[in-house]
């Protein structure tokens, strides 16, 4: 390789390396607040589940999950089982990316509607989510979550879950409220339940290194004029 060529060939590498060190996390896929559990008493434990209404921690087999602690015959006349969470954030939000596990069921004693809301002040909220009842005998998930941009660009995300049990026998709680979930979770399998990993935006000074390095990476690529008039 010609002396002149590889010089250019070492500018560009380093110039890469250190605009890889300059991007923001989201470049490099390392999120700059990241939380995840599978017990679902953890978040209330470590504070970030700030109310909850008519919700119950509940223990079957192996299995442990929120659900409603009483419903109702019928989807109008339920009151929600309602699960509210609260994260503050160190700078204001770029990317959000979540993962829930909020299952529905559907069985002779009762179904399971939830619904999930997203806010950046706790007051104005966003639905993020609906999970109606699944055919009888089957059950529904919801997995990941899409943010809409109306919920980036603040330093707080709220969630609100509503989990609505309704047939015959839910008015009695206990296992006939078992069809709206969230955070399920089997101590044997030792699973995820609750996913959340978002980026901040670039402090000015990142993306203002970021310009240079990529403003002089485009000089060394732009080929001078030969003698000949010809491009090299």
């Amino acid at each position: 390789m010609p002396v002149r060529l590889r010089s250019r060939w070492i500018v560009k590498k380093l110039l890469l390396v250190l605009l890889a060190c300059c991007l923001p996390g989201a470049a490099l896929a390392l999120p700059d607040f990241s939380y995840e559990y599978g017990h679902p008493q953890t978040p209330q434990t470590d504070g970030y589940i700030v109310s909850t209404s008519n919700a119950v921690l509940y223990s079957e087999g192996t299995v442990r999950i929120w659900k409603p602690s009483v419903g109702n015959t019928t989807l109008a006349n339920t009151t929600p089982g309602e699960v509210i969470f609260h994260f503050p954030f160190a700078s204001p939000t770029a990317a959000i990316d979540l993962w829930m596990n909020m299952p529905t069921f559907h069985w002779s004693y009762s179904q399971g509607h939830n619904f999930l809301w997203g806010s950046t002040d706790g007051s104005s909220w966003v639905q993020l989510a609906e999970l109606p009842p699944p055919a009888y005998g089957g059950a529904r998930d919801l997995g990941t979550v899409a943010i809409p941009s109306e919920l980036l660009g603040a330093s707080d995300l709220w969630l609100r879950v509503h989990l609505y049990s309704y047939g015959p026998s839910a008015a009695s709680g206990g296992v006939f409220t078992n069809t709206a979930q969230l955070s399920r979770y089997d101590v044997n399998v030792q699973n995820t339940s609750f996913r959340l990993n978002v980026t901040y935006v670039p402090e000015p000074g990142t993306l203002a290194l970021a310009g240079l390095g990529l403003g002089a990476l485009g000089a060394v690529c732009r080929r001078r004029p030969a003698r000949d008039g010809t491009r090299r």
